[in-house]
């Protein structure tokens, strides 16, 4: 592949014929003209679907499901903060019930109240204003937190700004948004979260760097995987950082919802392990969901999945302290908070939509450099993942946590020394 898009063959050097041919053919597949065709279809299709099911009149959408799925127990987390009924925030049968009184079609949705606190504050206000005008208005900052985070990104990607229409179709087209959108899921905060933290670690600021993963505290496992590799990175001050944004939002949290509360919310954490598969009724898209579905045995596969996070966590660990570029740096980073996390669904893989700007800035900043044709099949299949869903599940992992594995590995032989000059 030729620095990012070329229309033309990639210069091998002096390479051998075999690795001349692959790459070669790498950059006669990902060219200018094929990106921009691609995505644009890609992009007009998924959301011209999006706009015909959402587009019937109601809170029901053409596949008789409810629109924003997820956000109904946002909203009504909300409107028991708003009632002053912080004491149903854990209750099952209160929130069930609360669920069929708002949306009498939702009788066959049953979510259990494990959400923060926080999150409950938050919605708080749009749980003031009917079901159908929150949706819509929470729809719409999605994108614009998603714009936020692909801006912010964007800002330190310098190579990429000679490609804006190719950038900003790959984003508009990038179905973890639409996964995100669908299901009016809240793992666009974290996104704005961990792009907000890329950019202070890119200009050298490590303790407000971790401040923004501090943010990640609504979402305890997200903060706990970044936290573990920056941990094992000695990133003392990212670590310090988070620390304390984390302590910040959840003092605050304590305050507005009193000590009954927050217990009752460390109960339903601490429970987690017991209710992992009500949570998580269809596997998901990290290694403990790779090893629940290929390990028969639930406790070695419960084994093999420390052990396998453990070593994630070191080989990232080493790749950010390595002497890589800072966009493969931190793409290992994102890839394996990712793979460690327990619980990680298709509009989780949002978070993945940095990696993409990072990767193609680093193509594109050095005219020799290439991405091997494994890597180029790894990033399409994670780029799809969010979509794949309906395909049965060990071939729907192939696509989100093997994808994902193979990228980290590719990164921590990148960072390893002399192999930038190897692959120049």
């Amino acid at each position: 592949m030729q620095r990012l898009p070329s229309d033309g063959p990639s210069p091998a050097g002096s390479r051998g014929h075999g690795e001349r041919r692959a790459a070669n053919r790498s950059a006669r597949f990902l060219t200018l003209k094929r990106i921009r065709v691609y995505t644009t279809l890609i992009g007009a299709t998924l959301w011209a679907v999006w706009l015909v099911d959402f587009s019937v009149p109601g809170v029901v959408d053409r596949l008789g499901k409810i629109k924003g799925t997820d956000f109904l127990q946002f909203y009504v987390g909300g409107a028991f903060v708003r009632e002053g009924r912080l004491n149903d925030l854990y209750d099952v049968q209160a929130l069930y019930t609360r669920s069929q009184a708002t949306i009498p079609g939702s009788r066959d949705t049953l979510y259990m109240p494990i959400q923060s606190p926080q999150t409950s504050l938050v919605f708080s206000p749009l749980a003031g204003l009917s079901y159908g005008v929150a949706v819509t208005i929470w729809i719409a900052l999605i994108l614009l937190l998603y714009a936020a985070s692909c801006a912010i990104t964007w800002r330190h990607c310098q190579a990429l700004h000679r490609y804006r229409y190719e950038t900003i179709a790959c984003a508009i087209a990038f179905p973890g948004l639409y996964s995100t959108v669908l299901n009016g899921q809240t793992s666009i905060v974290a996104l704005l979260a961990v792009a907000t933290a890329l950019l202070a670690l890119r200009n050298g600021r490590s303790f407000e760097a971790g401040l923004a993963l501090g943010c990640l505290a609504f979402k305890p496992h997200w903060l706990l995987a970044a936290g573990a590799v920056f941990f094992v990175a000695r990133e003392w001050r990212v670590v310090a950082g988070a620390a304390i944004g984390a302590a910040g939002q959840v003092g605050v949290t304590a305050l507005l919802v009193g000590p009954a509360v927050m217990n009752a919310y460390w109960r339903t954490l601490l429970a987690l392990q017991r209710i992992g598969d009500l949570l998580e009724p269809f596997p998901g898209d990290s290694l403990r969901s790779f090893f629940k579905v290929f390990v028969p045995w639930p406790a070695v596969a419960l084994v093999a999945y420390v052990v396998a996070a453990a070593t994630v966590v070191w080989v990232a660990g080493r790749s950010w302290r390595s002497g890589a570029p800072f966009e493969i740096r931190a793409s290992s980073v994102i890839v394996a908070m990712l793979l460690i996390s327990p619980h990680a669904l298709p509009y989780d893989l949002i978070l993945l939509s940095p990696v993409y700007f990072l990767l193609a800035t680093w193509v594109a900043d050095e005219p020799s450099r290439e991405l091997p044709g494994a890597i180029l099949l790894a990033l399409g299949a994670m780029f799809l993942a969010p979509l794949l869903g309906v395909l049965p599940v060990p071939l729907r992992l192939q696509f989100s946590a093997t994808a994902m594995t193979v990228l980290l590995v590719w990164f921590w032989q990148v960072a390893r020394p002399g192999a930038l000059r190897r692959l120049q």
